[in-house]
């Protein structure tokens, strides 16, 4: 195993990283905005000149599974649900109230859980319209990533760097969703 004790470069931290705690689908770049991440959350501190290591870490296990313990352990608080999408053998899932979970709101696309929707037009052909639609259908995604940014930004975590683990993240919990089947749209007016 790795020992993962003393001043080492930030890349050096990546590559040990990348060989036995991140997931291999973890490229550099996201790995070394996951670092950047760990310093902010207090598990890598800058030395001297470039080279950084690990903060109060335990003499006793100065290695790859004392470093996983202390992860997991991270992955449990507020500030560090981000690390489980990352790490080879996360801890279990968390709880269903946790306070990073999206709230449930109303539905927006069941007219009879949201009123609005009975009295909105449901076709326009105007290309300002359909930009406008499409504007208001991504508008809670843009509002996600944003709080999702926020909580990740920090001294050692820019905002490009937040928006890569955001990324990564959301790549993970993708799920492929059923192809809806073609229908023809009457452009004929009913009387």
């Amino acid at each position: 195993m790795n020992n993962y004790k003393g001043h080492r470069s930030l890349s050096s931290w990546v590559s040990m990283m990348r060989d036995g705690i991140l997931l291999s689908d973890v490229d550099e770049k996201t790995a070394l905005a996951v670092c950047g991440h760990l310093a902010d959350l207090g598990v890598l501190e800058q030395a001297e000149g470039e080279e950084w290591q690990l903060t109060n870490s335990d003499e006793s296990m100065p290695d790859q599974s004392g470093l996983l313990h202390r992860l997991n352990d991270i992955c449990r608080t507020e500030q560090g649900f981000a690390l489980r999408y990352f790490l080879k053998n996360p801890p279990d899932s968390p709880d269903a109230n946790s306070s990073h979970d999206p709230e449930p709101d109303e539905k927006k696309g069941d007219p009879a859980k949201n009123p609005q929707l009975l009295h909105q037009k449901t076709s326009n052909l105007s290309n300002l319209q359909i930009v406008k639609k499409y504007g208001r259908q991504v508008e809670s995604f843009v509002e996600l990533e944003k709080s999702f940014t926020q909580k990740l930004l920090g001294p050692n975590t820019s905002a490009k760097e937040a928006r890569k683990i955001f990324n990564f993240i959301l790549s993970r919990i993708q799920q492929k969703t059923e192809p809806r089947s073609w229908e023809q749209l009457s452009r004929r007016r009913h009387k």
